[in-house]
């Protein structure tokens, strides 16, 4: 067994000797499970830029690699909201910090005066380039230590994890699971 083939252990239950479907099955969600628990623990959504909540961090990259519709300058907060996956309220809290250190602009549509754009000022791009910069180091270090067959393999596993998850409405935050009575 190599370094890399070590697993951390933590009791999450049950036997770990698997001989049966059942115990296979068994123990592969117990592995699954420790380490989903591993990469929360390590809190990969706080990997940032200093200074900059996560959150933030992407409205600025989402700003930077989603073009606007052909004749329209900046994005709508509901565009943003759609790339992030989160509701428009969320978006305008990070928007109002952003735009208070100079990073974005907001401004009314052209043609819909309703709705509101946001866009990238020549600061912002600058720190939209720095985290880009930032997140390709951390992504050209992993490709580098697993390989670029695994790393295509993984990529390609944690798509499928990613579609079982939406297909099934799984939600991975244990904030949301409620204790019963």
């Amino acid at each position: 067994m190599t370094d890399s083939d070590k697993e951390p252990s933590f009791n999450c239950g049950g036997a770990s000797d698997a001989s049966s479907p059942e115990d296979v099955l068994g123990e592969a969600s117990r592995r699954l499970m420790r380490t989903f628990g591993l990469f929360r623990k390590r809190q990969w959504e706080q990997m940032s830029i200093s200074g900059f909540t996560a959150g933030e961090i992407k409205v600025l990259m989402a700003l930077k690699f989603h073009p606007p519709a052909e004749g329209t300058d900046g994005l709508k907060v509901s565009e943003i909201s759609g790339h992030m996956g989160v509701t428009s309220p969320t978006i305008t809290q990070f928007i109002n910090g952003l735009e208070s250190r100079d990073l974005v602009t907001r401004f009314m549509d052209a043609n819909d005066r309703r709705a509101v754009r946001v866009k990238l000022t020549a600061q912002g791009h600058h720190i939209a380039d720095k985290a880009h910069e930032a997140f390709n180091v951390h992504f050209k270090g992993l490709v580098e230590y697993l390989g670029e067959e695994e790393s295509m393999e993984l990529a390609r596993l944690l798509t499928k994890v990613y579609t079982y998850l939406i297909e099934h409405e799984i939600d991975l935050n244990p904030a949301d699971v409620k204790g019963e009575s």
